[in-house]
């Protein structure tokens, strides 16, 4: 009974955090607000958790978990770039709404001056690259930019953007829905380009072959 109850009080400790962050900003987060929010004694943060940066760090891998999972799920019967766009998308809808993509943004931003939220925030970012690399490994088969482009590019493309979106998104609404709105279109040249007969899209890959391998940087292997 009494692990069941400091279970639920941890837990109720990181939505409180995950609640504010949502709200206000990671600025906001302090043993003060974390406790009010979650209905309980402050003492009970530093009891559970240690201190403050830990409790934050657990809420924020807790978040990040939670969402990988929704995206492993979302992203496992995603074919095609099109799916894939529309997958990450909804999934990304859905942090938005509960603060969890608040929640990351913020502390990515953060983990530049504290060390205790860089070390999980870089363990996240590389399950978020295996993941969402995974599916788009599988979208670009037979795609006009198969062996063209490197999926570890794409994702390091895609990581930056969606953060970086949702960070403008918050001061100017709309960022992103413009940013997956040129993403389809994209795609759909992408598809346009599929459409065309075999000779013709030989002879363009020939041709811009060369150009991608000379600006291709060197990347590491995943």
């Amino acid at each position: 009974m009494a692990r069941e109850a400091a279970a639920l009080t941890q837990r109720r400790l990181r939505a409180a955090v995950v609640t504010i962050v949502g709200r206000r900003g990671l600025a906001s987060v302090t043993a003060r607000s974390v406790a009010a929010e979650a209905g309980v004694n402050q003492a009970l943060i530093f009891y559970h958790f240690g201190t403050l940066g830990d409790l934050v760090a657990a809420a924020y891998r807790e978040s990040v978990d939670e969402a990988l999972e929704r995206y492993r799920e979302a992203l496992a019967s995603a074919h095609g770039l099109g799916e894939v766009l529309d997958a990450v998308k909804a999934e990304l809808g859905t942090d938005r709404a509960d603060g969890g993509a608040a929640l990351m943004a913020q502390l990515l931003a953060a983990a530049g001056q504290d060390e205790a939220l860089a070390k999980p925030a870089r363990e996240l970012l590389g399950e978020w690259r295996t993941v969402v690399g995974e599916a788009l490994e599988r979208a670009m088969v037979d795609s006009p930019v198969e062996g063209l482009v490197s999926p570890a590019s794409v994702v390091e493309a895609a990581l930056s953007g969606m953060l970086g979106t949702v960070l403008v998104d918050g001061a100017e609404p709309g960022a992103l829905s413009g940013s997956f709105a040129t993403l389809r279109e994209l795609d759909r040249t992408l598809a346009r380009f599929s459409r065309l007969p075999s000779p013709v899209r030989r002879a363009v890959r020939s041709v811009i072959a060369p150009k991608f391998a000379s600006d291709a940087p060197n990347h590491p292997s995943r």
